[in-house]
């Protein structure tokens, strides 16, 4: 027992120092959503111009992610995420130099792809290195501490403006604090070896693949529809406004305990619940238009249970999948992911267009209604296998 406890001790401090560089790259990732947006309709951009550049980093994660077995396999992954971290630190600097719309596309498509593949390597590794008793909980702590670094990246940019070098200097510090701490830790994602057994058709049937197909059609509904469901639907634009506050406190609160409760009690029957509090919500939250302090209670336990769907999902794959199988379903997982962050936005949009507003909650229900039949007809065939 005593032998072992240094060995804990070594491994729990790597897992923080492994929390904090990913809040300080999503703090980065996070500054630069409002800065380009916000510089973006300062410059005149059409809504269309904007959506198009915001869709950047989504293309990017679907095109680069399928490379992750490669670069593991080929090249010492700590070198292969530095690498990527100097390339996020300096690409930035093309939003001061360019007015050009369309270079700053290019500019996206570079930040966001390798910020992106940070993020799938890290939740590879993260995966990968914890016991089976405390994967859930590793991953909550990975999912809480991407959720606030965005949160807290997107909320420093009123303070610097988005005029100027204050913000891209301020994008760059983060990654760079990040990159200093992945350095300072001497520590790396685990080398793969040889080939899949798996296909990523198979992977792509499995129910934790397909959450994160789940979680990345949703992902775009609190942050871009939900204030212009409320407003459309009487509210104010400062209660507007805060039910992307309380979506976000939801998913940074609950991943953690979600995770823990996930390691003890066993992770289907957790993400069937998650799965089951993310269909009650749009059902129940019409009704809360009249009371804006219900609404922000329901907003909170949406965010809690969607951020806890990815957590249990991710934590899932390693019960399973070992080596060079986990981070081939890491691919399929993130490439999913990648895939619905990106059509997503558009058919909820359509979807309250064409039902203004409640076709928002309406698209929400019937997308989480299809995932728990596909997950409890997968589970009763699969004998609980993620």
């Amino acid at each position: 027992m005593t032998q072992g406890a240094p060995g804990t001790v070594t491994a729990h401090l790597k897992m923080t120092v492994l929390s904090a560089t990913v809040a300080a790259a999503a703090a980065a990732a996070g500054a630069s959503y409002a800065y380009v947006d916000l510089s973006l309709h300062r410059m005149g951009a059409s809504a269309t111009a904007i959506g198009l550049n915001a869709a950047m980093p989504a293309l990017a994660w679907l095109l680069t992610t399928p490379l992750m077995p490669t670069l593991l396999r080929r090249f010492d992954p700590g070198a292969v995420l530095r690498a990527l971290l100097v390339v996020a630190m300096l690409s930035p600097l093309g939003f001061v130099l360019s007015a050009d719309q369309d270079v700053w596309m290019a500019l996206r498509f570079l930040f966001g792809g390798s910020l992106g593949m940070v993020f799938r390597l890290t939740e590879y590794w993260i995966s990968a290195a914890s016991p089976d008793d405390r994967r859930g909980f590793n991953v909550g702590l990975y999912a809480s501490a991407f959720c606030a670094g965005a949160a807290v990246g997107a909320a420093l940019v009123p303070l610097t403006g988005t005029e100027g070098w204050p913000t891209i200097l301020l994008i760059q510090a983060l990654v760079g604090v990040a990159l200093v701490m992945l350095t300072v830790a001497k520590a790396a994602p685990p080398r793969i070896t040889g080939a899949p057994r798996i296909s990523l058709a198979k992977l792509s049937a499995s129910v934790a693949v397909m959450t994160a197909l789940i979680f990345g059609l949703f992902e775009s509904v609190p942050y871009t529809l939900m204030p212009v469901y409320a407003v459309t639907a009487g509210l104010s634009e400062d209660w507007a406004a805060g039910t992307v506050s309380a979506f976000l406190i939801g998913a940074l609160l609950f991943p953690i305990p979600v995770g823990a409760l996930a390691d003890r009690v066993g992770k289907p029957g957790v993400l069937a619940a998650c799965g089951v509090a993310g269909l009650a919500v749009p059902l129940i939250l019409p009704a809360t238009l009249d009371v804006p302090q219900a609404l922000m209670a329901a907003m909170l336990v949406w965010g809690g249970a969607a951020g806890s769907l990815y957590t249990v999902a991710l934590a899932m794959l390693a019960d399973r999948f070992r080596g060079v199988d986990l981070a081939t379903a890491n691919v399929a997982f993130g490439t999913l992911y990648a895939f619905g962050a990106l059509v997503g936005p558009l058919l909820h949009g359509m979807a309250m267009d064409w039902h203004p507003p409640q076709g928002l909650m309406e698209s929400s229900f019937l997308l989480f209604l299809v995932y728990l039949s596909t997950m409890l007809w997968s589970f009763r065939r699969m004998g609980s296998r993620p």
